[in-house]
């Protein structure tokens, strides 16, 4: 499966218009859309999500799996879909992105885009460097989470995951 990789900055024209890297518009075209989609970030942090269908979809089956009229389920479906913006792409693989989201984000003339495997985010650029900053020295610290697909679940026994 195709995924969201690397980190690219482009400038956002007077219109609102920015351009989407090339990378990134191959994943959501091998999805079978002509665009993106963008919604409001739900962990804490000044930069929009993005993502494809193949992640939309994925959000809607989380959403599904609760009581469709529970508050948490509304909350999270006025935040997840109910404020997302399904973005085409122009002929020069272009998006505006909306007033509002950009707002939220603190981006203006400049957006960072980082490739969060399933999903992306974007980011105003001098936000995202410090919070990059962060997140190396967190990195080293959680590294022993990341183990191999193949190695045992529980050492000793053998057993794999």
């Amino acid at each position: 499966m195709e995924s969201f990789r690397g980190r690219f900055t482009n400038r956002i024209d007077a219109k609102g218009r920015v351009s989407v890297p090339a990378k990134f518009r191959a994943v959501t075209m091998a999805q079978g859309l002509n665009g993106v989609i963008c919604f409001p970030p739900l962990n804490p942090g000044s930069f929009i999500e993005g993502c494809g269908p193949a992640f939309s979809d994925i959000v809607d089956q989380m959403l599904d799996r609760l009581d469709p009229f529970a508050p948490e389920r509304q909350s999270l479906a006025a935040v997840l879909i109910g404020e997302s913006a399904e973005l085409t792409f122009d002929s020069d693989g272009r998006v505006i992105l909306p007033e509002t989201l950009r707002n939220l984000a603190g981006i203006t003339d400049e957006a960072t885009f980082v490739g969060m495997g399933q999903r992306f985010q974007i980011w105003e650029p001098k936000a995202y460097d410090a919070y990059y900053a962060k997140a190396l020295e967190d990195a080293q610290k959680y590294r022993d989470l990341l183990r191999s697909p193949s190695a045992p679940a529980n050492p000793g026994t053998g057993e794999t995951r």
